[in-house]
């Protein structure tokens, strides 16, 4: 620690601080103009100059270093008089447009300015005649003769998302922020956000407002499992314009991805429902609420008296809140009286919580998500952060800059990530067990186990060992194709360092074998002691919003909320009581066995919340066909999806923007969500339709507004049991929060496991159910878009995100592209052992040969009739991943 004085006041800090830290933290103001706290240090404005006793001229706060003892002055009239020059210098070009600019009232220049008693322009320029270029995104303008060149956003690429597209060009007068690597740009705006002045503006909504104008109301972004923190601009209470971020909210810390800085405006597409929809004479008709529930609550309750409780089946989607949720499955336990409740978090987050929670006692996060930056090496596997999870790969990127990370990255296709990655290893896919015990084993025989560790916090060490031998890096490299030595270097890495840690994504869970593959990394982590500790852990990467969340508040056929088994009768007793009702003792059907069930004719009628199978499940053709059996069929929804056009009743939900309650990141943080406008249309809550719908059959939800159904779950589930919302309007907090004095959990299992002792499960090698051969010789992949989410219901309804990625397209390397004579922009099909789609070909360097990759966010190429359908015999996912294909030229 140092001591200095700043402006007379003694100050003690820490010694790596600069002088503009040190004044900042202890309430001193220090002019800056380029500085942001994100980013590196530029001093290239010259308004934080402040003077030093002894020094022989003014130094820049933000990039001098606190001394011991040194005295600094920050209002002489000396740094005063050069702050003041230096404005003026800035307004030689400067248009004195503030009326019209859509930074009034928030620009730090216009601010500087009237606060230095600059009226007019003292120094005059000749002119400079230029066009006013086009951005490299079409989402927003470029204003060059605003700009006051303090490379924020050029220092902004480089270092969050790691693109460097801007740069200076020309000299002097007439040098500008220009695109130097265009097609580089992801238009996340992160330019946008650290812009000081009015240079860069946002180009989608034709509204605009100052800040005095709009309402902005701060929530949680829907567009993935990392929780950004984001604010809606709203003109009174009707319509967004646009959306901001503030600075210290959130694990975004004021970044977002393009889907959420750009993608919000679906919530006022010209296809939302508006009304209720009832079927007649064999088409959709609008009808009003009370005849809607009417008769939703007569035909399900019909059909549950008749056929029995178990004949009805219920699912609801992962980017509904938690309240919701939580509602959901209330009302098919007690309202309806089974356990065939499940969400979307199925069809991704279920090996994660039912391998992690085996291995550890929880099926979440371990860590909270900056706690990467304090990891010596960071294992990615299966997963591109880059384009699911953008937050998180601007924290990997970080914590390489700051700490020197390694990154072993373990994916078939050549990410974003690989130019950061130590080491890149290319297993075939479908073959992640192969070097999951390679790694294992490797650890073991030399002997680079924490041995301490393991003897005192897990079990099941012998049967690990044992189910490991076999998989030598010789046998290793014959099943997955990774070379030995390649095999050994990765593994030795991850095992050497202090703190490692691993995150996964879609490409482990998403297999006929997710469960074993986050039990392999389990014991990969434990067995080097990295469950537990700051800068070790598991990172399951998640997609949808609320995929925690949804599993969090039992939307599970097996578990209540909080993952309290429905066969125990403690916590079933708990819940009887507060509920009123006898709950039934059998495990439910998950939402991929419920097909069978309805085609058997078990299941005669389903309510479906958001979710829609016919697109997000294979063998669509086979879920068409149980869904016109059905006796009844009712969906909520904000847009008439495929599933909702077979429906008898169509009841219109509302988006995030209209609601409030509240989220679960990936991270295990649970987090406001504020309603910013008022319904669309005749448009309802979903939590609210929920009630009406189980009070119309009998059973009360008397709910009137969603905080109440958050202490109903904070009095049930022992995760949740310090939550208010109250207590959420700031950060947010982590479960498992037990009581209203507890601060949250960072880290999981830092004072031992959950369950007693983590548990190491030898898991068994699978090969690959389908593979490449003759008729099928490429291996068809299937992820995340950058621009688009989960199945485009929602993305491809941003006016936005359209604008910047339209069209969809098959990836192919270009090597084989060329020997089928494709050429890019070619339309093709893309043909599997089970069907077909039509698209366009891309030509793709990131491809090895005999790979071709389609992101499953477009609606119209419905992947799911082209995937095995095959499922995980534990968590009940299907076999996305692993699929032979062949691609023809049309």
């Amino acid at each position: 620690m140092v001591k200095l004085t700043i402006d007379g006041k003694e100050i003690t800090t820490s010694q790596e601080k600069t002088i503009l830290a040190a004044a900042t933290e202890n309430g001193i103001s220090i002019p800056t103009l380029c500085f942001h706290r994100k980013l590196s240090t530029l001093g290239s404005c010259r308004m934080c100059l402040v003077e030093i006793e002894g020094a022989g001229k003014p130094m820049t706060a933000c990039t001098t270093p606190v001394v011991d003892g040194i005295v600094v002055h920050t209002k002489t009239e000396r740094v005063e008089k050069m702050r003041r020059e230096a404005l003026r210098l800035m307004l030689v070009n400067h248009p004195l447009d503030c009326p019209v600019c859509d930074a009034g009232g928030e620009c730090q220049l216009q601010n500087l300015t009237y606060a230095y008693g600059i009226e007019h322009q003292d120094f005059v320029a000749e002119e400079v005649e230029r066009e006013t270029p086009a951005f490299v995104t079409p989402l927003i303008r470029q204003w060059p003769h605003r700009c006051v060149m303090c490379q924020r956003c050029v220092q902004a690429c480089i270092e969050i998302p790691g693109c460097h597209v801007l740069d200076v060009v020309d000299r002097g007068l007439v040098s500008m922020i220009a695109g130097v690597n265009p097609d580089d740009c992801i238009s996340c705006g992160e330019c946008l956000s650290v812009c000081p002045v009015g240079a860069l503006t946002e180009k989608l909504s034709p509204i605009k407002g100052r800040k005095w104008q709009t309402e902005r109301i701060p929530t949680t972004c829907t567009f993935c499992g990392c929780g950004c923190q984001l604010e809606l601009n709203t003109v009174g209470k009707r319509t967004i314009i646009k959306v901001t971020t503030d600075d210290e909210a959130g694990s975004n810390r004021g970044s977002l991805c393009v889907k959420g800085r750009f993608g919000y405006d679906y919530v006022h597409h010209r296809d939302r429902l508006t009304r209720p929809l009832i079927r007649k004479n064999g088409s959709l008709v609008e009808g009003d609420w009370e005849e809607s529930l009417n008769l939703a609550a007569e035909r399900l309750g019909a059909i549950r008296d008749h056929y029995g409780r178990g004949s009805i089946g219920g699912i609801i989607s992962a980017h509904h809140t938690n309240e919701e949720c939580y509602l959901m499955q209330k009302f098919m336990r007690a309202a309806i009286g089974n356990n065939n409740v499940d969400s979307g978090s199925r069809l991704t987050h279920s090996p994660t919580v039912a391998g992690l929670m085996d291995a550890t006692g929880y099926g979440a996060m371990t860590n909270e998500m900056d706690d990467i930056l304090k990891s010596d090496v960071i294992l990615i596997a299966g997963a591109d952060p880059d384009v699911d999870n953008l937050i998180f790969a601007n924290k990997i990127r970080r914590a390489i800059r700051e700490k020197g990370s390694k990154i072993v990255l373990i994916d078939p296709r050549k990410t974003t990530l690989e130019k950061y990655a130590d080491i890149w290893l290319q297993p075939k896919p479908g073959t992640d067990l192969a070097w999951i015990n390679g790694f294992i084993r490797v650890i073991l025989s030399e002997k680079l186990w924490a041995a301490d560790y393991v003897r005192g916090h897990t079990e099941g060490l012998d049967e690990l060992k044992r189910g490991v031998e076999a998989f030598t890096p010789d046998y290793v490299e014959k099943l997955s194709g990774i070379p030995r030595g390649d095999l050994v270097e990765a593994a030795q890495l991850y095992a050497k360092a202090k703190a490692s840690s691993i995150a996964y994504g879609s490409g482990i869970t998403q297999h006929i074998n997710g469960t074993d593959h986050v039990l392999g990394l389990a014991n990969l982590a434990m067995v080097c002691g990295n469950v537990g500790i700051e800068g070790g852990g598991i990172y399951p990467l998640v997609i949808q919003s609320n995929a925690q969340g949804a599993c969090d508040m039992g939307t599970l056929p097996e578990f209540l909320p909080g993952y309290q088994p429905v066969s125990e009768e403690i916590p079933r007793g708990k819940f009887e009581e507060e509920w009123g009702v006898e709950l039934p003792l059998d495990t439910g059907l998950t939402l991929t066995e419920m097909v069978e069930q309805i085609l058997q004719g078990r299941i005669k009628a389903m309510i479906m919340v958001g979710e829609n199978p016919l697109i997000t499940l294979p063998n669509p053709k086979r879920w068409e066909e149980a869904i016109n059996s059905l006796e009844f069929l009712v969906v909520q929804d904000v847009f008439l999806s495929e599933v909702a056009q077979h429906a008898h009743v169509v009841l219109p939900g509302t988006t995030f923007a209209e609601k409030e309650g509240t989220f679960t990141n990936m991270e295990r943080r649970i987090q406001r969500v504020r309603r910013a406008i008022q319904p669309i249309g005749d448009s309802r809550p979903d939590w609210a339709i929920i009630c009406q719908l189980a009070s119309k059959m009998g059973y009360e939800m008397e709910y009137t507004h969603p905080s109440e159904v958050m202490e109903e779950v904070r009095r049930l589930t022992p995760l949740y049991g310090g939550i208010t919302c109250d207590r959420l309007d700031g950060a947010g907090i982590q479960w498992p929060c037990p009581n209203a004095d507890h601060p949250g959990t960072r880290i999981l299992h830092e004072d031992g496991f959950h369950r007693g002792k983590g548990k190491l499960t030898p898991v068994e090698y699978r090969a690959p159910t389908e593979r490449t051969e003759e008729g099928f010789p490429l291996a068809l992949l299937t992820g995340g878009h950058l621009y688009h989410y989960h199945i485009g219901t929602f993305s491809k309804r941003a006016n936005g995100l359209s604008k910047v990625y339209e069209e969809t397209c098959v990836r192919m390397n270009p090597e084989d592209a060329r020997a089928l004579n494709i050429s890019e922009g070619d339309m093709v099909r893309v043909i599997s052992p089970r069907g077909e789609v039509k698209t366009r070909a891309k030509l793709d360097q990131c491809l090895v040969k005999g790979m071709v990759y389609v992101a499953p966010g477009f609606r119209d190429i419905p992947l799911n009739g082209l995937i095995y359908a095959d499922f995980d015999p534990v968590a009940k996912i299907p076999e996305y991943k692993v699929c032979s294909a062949r691609v023809e030229k049309i």
